[in-house]
């Protein structure tokens, strides 16, 4: 299986677009949160992937859930956008709560930083920013595999 991962895409839709139609093959497409309507919009156009995503600290609306445990190729995926987390300070919350959970990975966003780390048995993956990344990094997203009971990930960028 094979899953595009976005965060803080800010209503900012083009990257995302160049990003789907660069890589081929995909199965899902997770949004971890600043701004959900994004998804929406990308939706309208690629009807054929199956969606998840979580609202962030931007998305004014509370009628989605703030955090959700997917199971994908039987593996447990706890997806959140991360500030409820304090995720810009450290990594501790997040992890702890991807335990506490038996995921196997834990995908947020928030703090605009690509980052990929492993804890134990728990792999924390957040994309970067599709839209507004903190320089010197460029747009990102990640590329996540699941394949035989492994995850693995590629990190790409959107050059201007």
């Amino acid at each position: 299986m094979k899953i595009l991962l976005f965060s803080d895409s800010h209503g900012y839709t083009h990257n995302m677009v160049k990003a789907i139609n660069k890589i081929k093959d995909i199965d899902m497409i997770i949004h971890l949160g600043d701004c959900i309507k994004d998804v929406i919009k990308i939706f309208d156009i690629f009807k054929d992937y199956k969606y998840e995503f979580v609202p962030g600290n931007n998305d004014w609306n509370r009628e989605y859930q703030h955090e959700k445990m997917l199971i994908l190729e039987n593996k447990r995926i706890f997806i959140t956008h991360g500030h409820l987390y304090n995720v810009k300070y450290d990594y501790k919350k997040i992890a702890s709560r991807g335990k506490e959970l038996g995921a196997d990975a834990v995908f947020f966003g928030h703090t605009h930083k690509a980052v990929e780390i492993y804890s134990e048995e728990l792999i924390i993956i957040n994309p970067g920013s599709i839209s507004l990344p903190i320089p010197p990094d460029l747009p990102s997203y990640c590329i996540v595999e699941l394949n035989n009971d492994e995850i693995s990930t590629r990190f790409e960028s959107i050059i201007y």
